[in-house]
């Protein structure tokens, strides 16, 4: 899979994910309540790390590698709550694994 044909960003105070097949999805970030990053063994062939941002009802996904991706993480972080532990974990991890890296009121 190619990451770079993801897209993502943060307008509006919306997360916003474009997938390869132009398909798009947004989240408003105040109603987040759960991010996790999931880890397989894929890689190199495959998306090894993926992103879950979920708002109760529906669930965004996109790769570690999407474009603008980069300018997300430091949103997440100001989250309360927000494990930069479990996600320094995450990316050092080659197993099938899930990574919760925020849950609202924890």
């Amino acid at each position: 899979m190619n990451e770079k044909a993801w897209n993502v960003d943060l307008r509006d105070g919306f997360l916003h994910v474009t997938s390869p097949g132009r398909k798009r999805a947004k989240i408003r970030m105040t109603d987040v309540i759960g991010i996790a990053i999931e880890t397989n063994n894929s890689g190199p062939w495959g998306s090894d790390v993926v992103w879950h941002v979920s708002e109760g009802d529906f669930t965004l996904h996109f790769p570690v590698g999407a474009t603008g991706e980069e300018n997300i993480l430091p949103t997440f972080q100001r989250l309360p709550g927000f494990d930069n532990q479990a996600v320094i974990e995450a990316m050092a991890c080659t197993k099938n694994e899930i990574f919760v890296v925020y849950k609202k009121g924890r």
